[in-house]
């Protein structure tokens, strides 16, 4: 989804590396981007916080980048606001990189929050290179279809073509961890009566589950934090949501087992 349509395109062939820095917290989505973009023949630095992307972006001894890929929930602070801390720089005023902000649920509140703060765009996860070249010369950047399914095995089947065998299991292995974590933490938060808290583990299920293909668990988290936004822990609408995230975890958990014996 383009924001911006009058700055010139970047053509981000492997014959004309970028210079990408990817602010994201997520380990395992961190390394897949690093894995996807150094195979597209780009040059990546990688950060974990909001304060870490202002910092390298802004680095008067650094040399730049031509592209800045900003996960709009950050620790530190948002990544909306690092894209607003980087744009007031007055170093970079002329030779702006462009910036695309990812997000794990495109949410009526997170559209607006990417306008609002100066990034040129918004790409949903999982990145995909299809949709990051075309994010860059200025077309309207869509979502991969979802016909219904499940799973999605070119997720990890892409992530094979990339990395070592024994690379991709640990991060599968890694990733159900971390969903497994992300599960207690959310209903930790709901017991809690805290949404905003629920919300932001839903989104956090969503972004990692999408990167590994578990389309079916991102699809319920995405609702559920829409859910959460709109409603609270009240309703139905939050209860039914709740209802079919916990469906969908289970075989989303077994999934991703059974392609670390792949």
């Amino acid at each position: 989804m383009g924001f911006s349509a009058d700055r010139p395109p970047i053509h981000s062939t492997a014959a004309r590396p970028l210079r990408v820095l990817v602010a994201e917290d997520e380990a395992v989505n961190r390394m897949a981007a690093l894995a996807l973009l150094r195979r597209a023949g780009h040059s990546v630095v990688t950060v974990e916080d909001g304060p870490s992307a202002v910092a390298a972006a802004t680095d008067p001894t650094g040399d730049g980048f031509d592209l800045l890929l900003l996960d709009l929930g950050l620790p530190g602070f948002d990544g909306d606001e690092a894209a607003r801390r980087i744009r007031r720089q007055p170093r970079l005023t002329g030779t702006a990189p462009r910036i695309l902000m990812l997000t794990a649920t495109a949410t009526p509140d997170g559209l607006a929050r990417c306008r609002a703060c100066g990034a040129d765009g918004l790409l949903t996860k999982p990145l995909r290179l299809d949709a990051l070249e075309t994010a860059l010369t200025n077309s309207p950047t869509n979502a991969a279809p979802d016909d219904g399914a499940a799973f999605d095995p070119n997720a990890i089947a892409q992530m094979r073509d990339l990395l070592p065998a024994d690379r991709v299991g640990a991060l599968i292995a890694k990733t159900a961890d971390t969903l497994r974590q992300y599960r207690t933490a959310l209903a930790d938060a709901w017991n809690g009566g805290d949404p905003r808290a629920a919300g932001a583990m839903a989104h956090k299920v969503a972004g990692v589950s999408g990167q590994y293909g578990c389309v079916a668990l991102r699809r319920a988290a995405q609702a559920l934090e829409a859910a959460l936004e709109r409603d609270g822990l009240a309703g139905a609408n939050a209860t039914a949501a709740l209802t079919r995230f916990d469906e969908a975890y289970d075989p989303a958990l077994a999934y991703l087992d059974r392609q670390t014996l792949g």
